[in-house]
């Protein structure tokens, strides 16, 4: 194979290749713009998306605007206002700095800039196409700037077609709408989508910001937080640990008020919670870190979504330690006053007196008096064991009583979703109210009640076959994120719900017949963080609602019925195992 030659890029395939790094998808195009209209200073920002962006992209703002002689070089690659040396990217306070985001979409898609200054009485518009520019014109209208991105990678076929489906999309975009307007409180914010309004977000203060976001729902569950130090100031709010969810949703972590990602600050956040909430489930949180530019390096990666601190362990302490004192603070978690003796904190009323354990002898037993001659029982007596240390023998074998069945007694791996259904031979027999015995030809099933109801209720919760449903008393206001009906409107029908529009949203008038409507609108705010298309999200989700509302099982046989009329009836929705095989050797063991 003969060496190439090194050669220089042109300069189309080069900004090709930038344009990749910044330019991902539709939502990443809202963000560079969104943030460029905050750091013009806005007060109104609009955005505008048809076809979730596919087809068009405006963002509209009432910032200061950029000078005619200035507007040719925006679009123009590594021209920035924001930077002038190298020292600049320690001290950062705006939100772009890179002089990427306008040459970019220019390389990728078809834009039209417009923009005029209040020194002017006329605006400019800039045209540009794949890379070309197409001229410019004046252009009436008011002081700010609006930038329009059509048919977005329509020079770049391979990236358009890896975009997801309208919904996917549109849900990427509005995450990152929803973030910027955490951010920014106290800027008026639009969202519009194929002529419809999904989004006004009028001025104010973070709580009724993040209400607007979250929902007005969660407005009882915000806890605040609020601790300063002088490396930083950790403010914003967390959610009560009843709506922690299984999926990752409703997670906001700001940085000097860029929105970024951190696991390591999602570690601390949920050390924070350790013993409120079960392992596998995420707090929700709205969270602002304050710091000095100079301790944080957000020149890490293209999207500009991670940041680098110069004190990890600092910052990872704090933000512990502040969500903690404010979950102590709204007595979420327990606290003690350290200015009071502990006894105070003890109430030593209602502790009894301990008694001293008792020590059960038998004063006829007399082991030198024992027939060792026999070596067999006879008819209704119990064998002699000879082991001191052994328990005492047992005269009652009635098996629906106490049947203990040691563990080596089976196979601990689950048996195989392909393994043959048990054909039983007679009733199956409760045991204790926590299992089932099922004889068969040549073994024995042992089926677990509780986790066979979790799989029966597992698949129809996904099957969505239908429910009863009642009506509630009091409807309950609620309006989900813009999207969320379309994708789960059919599977919300047979699953028991029911709706209608309200002044303010939407009305929810009944649900599932088995819970109060407070427990399933909670569950049901917990789906917006669940694509209705990925069964595992949605099995998780499931899951979620079985740990909170167990059902109690049904009578046994027709629960041992539904159990191996299921796809896989061996294993419960968090696999584990609901039935096993005893056959006719391991029962012979436990003898």
């Amino acid at each position: 194979m003969s060496r190439a030659p090194i050669r220089s890029l042109p300069e189309s395939v080069a900004n090709l290749v930038a344009a990749g790094e910044v330019v991902q998808r539709p939502s990443s195009v809202v963000k560079e713009l969104m943030e460029n209209s905050i750091d013009a200073g806005a007060s109104e920002v609009e955005v505008t998306l048809t076809n979730s962006g596919r087809s068009r992209i405006q963002v509209r703002d009432n910032g200061q605007g950029i000078d005619p002689e200035d507007l040719p070089l925006a679009l123009v690659r590594h021209a920035t206002s924001k930077l002038r040396d190298a020292n600049d990217l320690f001290a950062l306070t705006t939100m772009g700095f890179r002089g990427e985001a306008l040459a970019s979409m220019a390389a990728v898609g078809q834009v039209s800039l417009r923009s005029r200054t209040s020194d002017h009485e006329v605006g400019i518009e800039l045209r540009c196409s794949g890379g070309n520019h197409e001229g410019s014109s004046p252009s009436p209208g008011p002081v700010g700037t609006t930038v329009a991105v059509e048919h977005l990678f329509f020079n770049v076929p391979a990236r358009r077609q890896f975009l997801k489906s309208d919904a996917i999309e549109f849900k990427h975009a509005l995450e990152v709408f929803d973030a910027l307007a955490l951010a920014h409180p106290n800027v008026r914010m639009i969202l519009k989508h194929n002529g419809s309004d999904e989004r006004v977000l009028d001025p104010g203060n973070l709580r009724q910001r993040t209400t607007a976001v979250l929902g007005r729902r969660s407005s009882e569950k915000l806890v605040p937080v609020d601790e300063a130090t002088d490396l930083v100031h950790v403010h914003g709010f967390v959610l009560r640990p009843e709506a922690a969810r299984k999926t990752r949703g409703d997670q906001y972590l700001f940085v000097n008020r860029r929105s970024v990602r951190s696991a390591y600050i999602h570690r601390a956040v949920l050390e924070a919670f350790e013993g409120l909430i079960p392992g596998d489930l995420h707090p929700a949180y709205v969270l602002f870190l304050e710091l000095n530019p100079e301790r944080i390096d957000v020149n890490v990666h293209p999207a500009k979504t991670e940041i680098k601190f110069d004190d990890e362990r600092g910052v990872y302490a704090m933000v512990r330690s502040a969500v903690r004192r404010a979950l102590g603070i709204h007595q979420i978690a327990p606290t003690l006053d350290f200015e009071v003796p502990v006894g105070e904190h003890i109430d030593w009323s209602s502790r009894s007196k301990p008694e001293a354990p008792g020590v059960l002898v038998n004063p006829d037993f007399n082991p030198f008096l024992a027939d060792f001659s026999r070596t067999r029982p006879r008819d209704g007596e119990v064998a002699l064991n000879l082991d001191f240390f052994a328990p005492p023998a047992r005269t009652d074998f009635g098996l629906q009583q106490d049947l203990e069945l040691p563990s080596q007694g089976w196979n601990d791996e689950a048996i195989d979703s392909s393994a043959e259904r048990p054909r039983a031979l007679g009733k199956a027999l409760s045991v204790s109210g926590r299992f089932a015995l099922v004889p068969m030809a040549d073994k024995l099933v042992i089926v677990h009640l509780d986790r066979a109801q979790r799989r029966i209720d597992l698949e129809r919760w996904i099957a969505g076959s239908t429910r009863h449903s009642q009506n509630w008393l009091f409807p309950l206001e609620w309006t989900p994120k813009p999207g969320f009906m379309d994708a789960w409107e059919s599977k919300l029908l047979t699953w028991g719900f029911a709706w209608e529009p309200g002044e303010a949203g939407l009305t929810w008038t009944a649900g599932p017949g088995f819970c109060s409507p407070e427990s399933a609108m909670d569950w049901l705010e917990g789906l917006t963080a669940v694509e209705a298309d990925d069964e595992l999200e949605l099995r998780a989700a499931i899951s979620h609602w079985l740990n909170t509302h167990p059902a109690r099982p049904a009578d046994v046989p027709n629960l041992v019925d539904r159990l191996f009329a299921c796809s896989d009836p061996w294993t419960d929705d968090l696999g584990r195992a609901t039935a096993r095989l005893l056959n006719a050797d391991e029962l012979a063991r436990l003898f």
